[in-house]
C-alpha cells in the first residue's frame, strides 16, 4: 500500500514538472512571438514615416465592412477560448470541447475571409509593388499564417479533450492552447489599428 501510494507520488510529481516545463516552453514561444511582431511593427513605422503617401485613397473605408466583422470573429473566437479553459477546470469535458470546437470554427473562418479578403484587394489594386501593400501583405498574410498554426494547435488539443485526457489537475495542453490564442487574437487588434486605420 505505502509503495503504491510512492509510485502515485512519484508520477504526481513528474506530471507536475512537466506542466511546469511545458508553461516555460509557451512563455519562451510567447516572447519570441511578441519579438518577431514587434519587429513587424517597427518595420510598419518606419517605413511609414518614410512614406511620402502611406495609404492608398479610400483604403480605410474598407475596414468598415468585412474586415471589422472578421476582427469580431476572432476576438469572439478568445471568448470562446477562455469558456473551454474554464469547461476543463470545471471539469465539463463536453463544454471543452464545444468551446474549442467553435474557437477552431471561429479562426477558420477568420483564416478563410481573409484570404478572401487578399484576393478582393489584389483584384482592386492593392498590389504588391508599394510600400503600403508590401507592409499590408507581410503583417497581415504572417499573422493569418499563425492563426492556421493555431487552428492545428486546436485541432491536436480538440482530440485530446475527445479522448479524455484533460481534466482540472491536467489541462496543460488547454493551457498552452489558451496562452497561444490570446496571443494571435491580440496581435490582430493591434494590427487591424494600424494597418486598416490609422
Amino acid at each position: 500500500m505505502a509503495s503504491e501510494l510512492a509510485v502515485s507520488e512519484n508520477l504526481a510529481q513528474e506530471d507536475s514538472l512537466k506542466a511546469e516545463n511545458a508553461r516555460f516552453a509557451i512563455v519562451l514561444l510567447l516572447v519570441a512571438e511578441i519579438m518577431f511582431f514587434g519587429a513587424l511593427v517597427g518595420m510598419y513605422i518606419v517605413l511609414r514615416l518614410s512614406a511620402e503617401n502611406w495609404m492608398p485613397p479610400l483604403f480605410a473605408e474598407t475596414a468598415l465592412g468585412l474586415p471589422l466583422v472578421n476582427t469580431g470573429v476572432l476576438v469572439l473566437s478568445g471568448l470562446f477560448m477562455l469558456l473551454g479553459s474554464r469547461a476543463v477546470r470545471e471539469e465539463g469535458r463536453l463544454g471543452l470541447v464545444c468551446w474549442l470546437g467553435l474557437t477552431l470554427l471561429c479562426g477558420a473562418v477568420f483564416a478563410a475571409v481573409q484570404y478572401f479578403e487578399f484576393s478582393r484587394l489584389l483584384e482592386e489594386g492593392l498590389a504588391l509593388n508599394n510600400i503600403f501593400g508590401t507592409v499590408f501583405y507581410t503583417m497581415a498574410g504572417l499573422h493569418a499564417l499563425h492563426v492556421a498554426g493555431g487552428v492545428l494547435l486546436l485541432s491536436y488539443v480538440i482530440c485530446r479533450a475527445i479522448g479524455g485526457k484533460y481534466r482540472p489537475g491536467r489541462r496543460i495542453g488547454v493551457d498552452l492552447a489558451l496562452y497561444y490564442w490570446l496571443m494571435v487574437v491580440l496581435v490582430w487588434i493591434f494590427f487591424f489599428v494600424i494597418l486598416y486605420i490609422l
